[in-house]
């Protein structure tokens, strides 16, 4: 009887020292797995099955703004970056309807949307995707438009009301961008040119024409 008291008293420090040391561990497992995702961030956790709100399933779940417990060993998190990106437009040499080759140069700020279905789009197609890769496709997309646009106005539209020409831009684009879950924020046009001397001629017919008026002005 004695040896089961002595053998009880030295197994009790043993088991209390056994679940100190697990509740460490699972302490340190949970700290090292519980993530908190800033407001200009989407973490996207994969490796589990999940029913989405429209009945659909995926293998991964979306968190931003906010903090969550990644499961060790069974996910694995990437994050998307949400912050306003400024993507640098050039274009030579594109031809207006009346077949004037003009350049444009423009700026556009785009970024991943927050809600949940672009999210989703723009997960699938740029996760783990190189910054400079992702600047590529937008330049891409917002140039193919721009184009576009150009060729079915005339050199005297396209320079006399930017604003219009912009809104323009970014109504035909926005459509393409949002189905990448991109939203196009603003776009400005900066410079307007061309090799031929079209836009020169014109100043310098407004400049004549006001010259007349004032001429007849003053008799």
């Amino acid at each position: 009887m004695q040896i089961l008291t002595d053998y009880a008293a030295l197994l009790i420090p043993v088991i209390i020292l056994v679940v100190v040391v697990a509740v460490l561990i699972a302490l340190m497992l949970i700290s090292r797995n519980y993530i908190k995702v800033s407001p200009n961030q989407a973490a996207v956790i994969s490796g589990r099955k999940r029913k989405l709100s429209d009945g659909s399933t995926a293998g991964y779940r979306l968190v931003r703004g906010g903090a969550t417990l990644v499961f060790p060993f069974l996910e694995k998190v990437e994050y998307l970056d949400l912050n306003v990106i400024t993507v640098p437009l050039a274009t030579q040499r594109a031809y207006t309807v009346q077949g004037v080759p003009v350049s444009v140069k423009a700026v556009a700020n785009v970024k991943i949307k927050g809600d949940d279905s672009s999210l989703r789009a723009a997960s699938e197609r740029f996760l783990g995707m190189p910054q400079q890769v992702f600047h590529q496709l937008v330049f891409q997309t917002l140039e193919g438009h721009l184009r576009a646009i150009l060729g079915t106005l005339t050199v005297e539209e396209i320079n006399n009301d930017r604003q219009s020409f912009a809104q323009k831009l970014l109504t035909e684009a926005a459509g393409d961008l949002e189905k990448m879950g991109i939203g196009l924020d603003a776009l400005t046009i900066q410079e307007i040119s061309d090799e031929e001397g079209y836009l020169d001629a014109l100043g310098k017919r407004r400049t004549a024409e006001v010259k007349r008026d004032a001429e007849i002005g003053q008799a």
